[in-house]
């Protein structure tokens, strides 16, 4: 055997075993190109990554705890639609933390075969939050019908498969280059402040991080007058900075709440002391992640990409 060739053959096996190994695997919800990746991909930008697409969320949390994948990328709250309730149930109910959090801009673009003109579009596709995301675009083209489709990756995917120039779709600018599509109207979204807030995802580990300046929980409170304004001033007393809180009925529980909330902060310990003071408190109390807030505002965002 040629010795170079040897030589060679070992080295490619050592780097990709090495290329590898140092790979995250993190899990989406849709197939390629849906926002879940664009969050992904700016979240881990100086990292290697491998996008593993399931069909659900039920389906990714379970990649994730049965170790086919390193993280989860889940969008949580979008600007103009709200928080995305069933995702904080199951977030409560697995043995998974979250780790981080990220927002962007959504920016919804049509995406059309190459070649094609505006009046061969008959039928635009996409996820139905896209849609009404970008109705006012579709007002001045009342022959055109809206479809739903599961997720705005997979419409551009069938766009590109069934080669119909009647058929076009909205997405990212991401799945419109995967697909082999042309975007002939960029942001074509009504509003233009539209961020979609997403948390990264890990399975639950029994060291606890000591860098980390914010935390999402999880709490029912105790059957007493004043219990919400009680932990409220507590929360107060110790310097934390509640910004979101949320409440959900409990499933079996009629009349009975269940509340979210996001802490941010700078004192670690003081933080610790909170979360001892609140516990005797509540009826229940889950810490479902400490995590370093996402540094870029908003702000920040839009005008980076105007």
């Amino acid at each position: 055997m040629n010795c170079n060739y040897s030589f060679k053959k070992e080295r490619y096996i050592n780097v990709l075993f090495y290329h590898l190994l140092i790979m995250k695997r993190v899990a989406i919800q849709g197939i390629k190109g849906a926002f879940h990746e664009v969050a992904a991909k700016k979240y881990f930008e100086h990292e290697e990554i491998e996008i593993i697409g399931e069909k659900n969320f039920e389906d990714v949390v379970q990649s994730v705890i049965n170790g086919n994948s390193d993280f989860w990328v889940i969008a949580i709250e979008n600007t103009i639609a709200g928080t995305i309730y069933p995702n904080l149930n199951l977030l409560k109910d697995k043995p998974v933390d979250i780790c981080g959090e990220i927002f962007i801009r959504i920016k919804q673009n049509l995406a059309v075969l190459p070649w094609t003109k505006i009046e061969d579009l008959k039928e635009v596709h996409s996820h139905y939050m896209a849609l009404n995301q970008t109705r006012d675009f579709f007002h001045h083209y009342p022959h055109i019908q809206l479809i739903n489709a599961e997720d705005t990756a997979l419409a551009m995917q069938q766009v590109s498969t069934l080669k119909d120039k009647t058929i076009w779709a909205v997405g990212s600018e991401l799945a419109a280059e995967m697909y082999g599509l042309e975007i002939i109207g960029e942001g074509i979204e009504t509003n233009k402040k539209n961020y979609t807030r997403f948390f990264i995802i890990q399975p639950q580990k029994e060291e606890k991080k000591s860098d980390f300046n914010k935390v999402s929980l999880s709490f029912v409170l105790s059957h007493h007058v004043g219990s919400l304004v009680q932990i409220l001033a507590v929360i107060s007393a110790y310097g934390m900075d509640l910004t979101k809180i949320e409440s959900l009925p409990i499933l079996w529980e009629p009349l009975n709440y269940r509340f979210y909330i996001d802490i941010t902060f700078e004192d670690i310990e003081k933080y610790r002391e909170m979360i001892s003071a609140i516990h005797p408190l509540l009826k229940e109390l889950h810490i479902l992640g400490e995590y370093q807030a996402w540094e870029t505002s908003r702000t920040q965002i839009h005008q980076e990409e105007n």
